[in-house]
């Protein structure tokens, strides 16, 4: 383990000195409040003092500060990550909450946008329909008002128009970012004194995939301009079934393949299965058997296509061509992809921003926990079926969502894992559950999205060792000290967690 020091009362007033006395605590319930905030992961540790900078060079001398004490220092915004926005070694050191940098500038004629780490999704919306009503904030789709946009973009997430666009990292034009030593330094055209962020690729080599996806392990993001896209007024939801994941994938890529047309129209494609649905009734009369959801006529399997348009025209083009392209299917495949009769509420519901994944975790005492990986799309109906397999091995309901990312190019799947947490052994259960399938989705060349460092991370870098010897060496240019959000990514393992090394076998 390497020698990280506890943070002492003299660090408290450094930090003090740079925030203010209003932004900088060591209270103990407070600490704890924000470690209640998990989705993602399940493993965190205590911080030890919390500080609430205020812009860009209050992060930089706070940088400074924990490397002069050799203090663990963890970024957080949204804070909805969980352990994943959280320390992960004791001790816990300093986390830093960013939510105070909620400033945010619109460039419509450029058509970008920068925000600070602490601008949410539901602010970013609001004032867009007021402000700037043709025009969409690049939020992600499924994630709470609080979650932030930058965030979201930097773990290269999805937002509402990723079927469209491909993964958030794609929007990104431009980074500020703090250094683990201090320093601050900007990609892309920011790169040059006074210049706009218009061009990503800047004046050189562009370093800031090394941000993109480092869990905070290599640099704190402070800005980042990300582009923003039309919005049209004109746009509904169509929703197809299938009998099996197959039968919902092969139809969504037949559309998807449909470039330069209808595809362009259909920014957000996403499905599930039944379980997902569970959640339109109150906990105590929830219908758990699937009959009950196939009188009511929704399939066992489903795919909904959000679809955008400039005119009623253009909508009612994009909505036949989609119709036929699965009556196609149904015929090439002897099969049937019935539509799915939506209510107008739902359909309303589904446009509303920001929108949330339905998840029936009400019926586990709120335990759950999301894990992400990217497939080619075509392959991401064996993946689900072998994750549902999996699922209901381990005692896990079988809860799953996908979506397409990129004209159907990728897929994102997402297995949800609702559980009681209050039951005896059931993290236990996952740990194995979690390992079982990593191992397995590795040897077919899927990757994980935002892997954690205790399964994920370890046997993804077995599998590809001189990309991780290479992450561990740019990360001690970048950060000597490893003060950094240790045992995330890109940090030797064997020096800061009790794992082991993914070099070795």
């Amino acid at each position: 383990m390497s020698n990280y020091n506890k943070v002492t009362d003299e660090v408290v007033k450094k930090l003090v000195a740079i925030c203010g006395d209003e932004f900088v605590t060591t209270s103990e319930p407070l600490l704890h409040s924000y470690m209640a905030r998990g989705i993602m992961g399940l493993e965190a540790e205590l911080p030890e003092v919390i500080v609430r900078p205020s812009n860009t060079e209050e992060v930089s001398k706070i940088l400074v500060v924990a490397n002069e004490n050799l203090s663990p220092i963890t970024p957080a915004a949204g804070g909805l990550s969980g352990g994943f926005a959280l320390p992960t070694i004791q001790p816990g050191g300093i986390l830093m909450d960013l939510t105070r940098m909620d400033k945010m500038e619109v460039d419509t004629e450029n058509r970008v946008m920068v925000v600070e780490p602490g601008v949410r999704c539901g602010d970013a919306w609001r004032i867009f329909k007021k402000r700037w009503p043709d025009w969409a904030p690049p939020i992600p789709d499924g994630a709470p008002p609080g979650a932030t946009i930058l965030g979201d973009a930097i773990e290269r997430g999805f937002s509402l128009v990723t079927g469209r666009y491909g993964p958030q990292a794609d929007m990104i034009i431009g980074l500020e970012i703090a250094l683990p030593s201090g320093e601050i330094f900007r990609t892309g055209s920011w790169a040059l004194d006074d210049a706009k962020a218009f061009y990503r690729w800047g004046v050189g080599p562009n370093p800031d995939g090394l941000f993109l996806g480092s869990q905070g392990s290599m640099g704190i993001v402070t800005k980042a301009a990300i582009k923003i896209v039309p919005h049209p007024h004109f746009k509904t939801i169509v929703a197809y079934g299938g009998d099996s994941w197959e039968n919902i994938v092969a139809p969504a890529w037949e559309v998807g393949k449909q470039e330069m047309g209808v595809a362009e129209n259909t920014v957000m494609v996403q499905g599930g299965n039944w379980p997902l649905v569970m959640t339109r009734w109150p906990k105590t009369n929830v219908p758990r058997d699937y009959e009950f959801y196939k009188k009511i006529g929704i399939d066992e399997y489903w795919m909904n296509s959000e679809v955008w348009a400039h005119s009623q025209e253009e909508l009612d083009f994009a909505l036949k061509r989609i119709d036929e392209t699965y009556k196609e299917y149904e015929i090439k495949k002897s099969t049937k992809c019935p539509p799915q009769t939506l209510h107008p509420k739902q359909v309303a519901s589904r446009l509303k921003k920001p929108n949330l994944i339905a998840v029936p975790y009400g019926l586990y005492e709120a335990g759950f926990l999301f894990i992400t990986w990217y497939c080619p799309w075509l392959e991401s109906a064996k993946m689900m079926e072998e994750y549902c397999a999996a699922m209901e091995n381990h005692g896990f309901a079988p809860t799953m969502w996908v979506a397409s990312i990129d004209h159907a190019r990728q897929a994102i799947v997402m297995p949800i894992l609702c559980f009681d947490s209050d039951e005896k052994g059931v993290f236990d259960r996952i740990r194995e559950f979690n390992l079982e399938t990593t191992k397995s989705f590795l040897k077919q060349g899927w990757i994980n999205y935002r892997p954690d460092p205790f399964v994920h991370a370890p046997e993804t870098f077995r599998k590809s060792k001189m990309y991780y010897k290479m992450l561990v060496k740019f990360r001690e240019v970048l950060d000597p000290n490893l003060i950094l959000h240790p045992g995330r990514l890109a940090i030797p393992w064997a020096s800061v967690t009790d794992l082991p090394n993914p070099l070795e076998e």
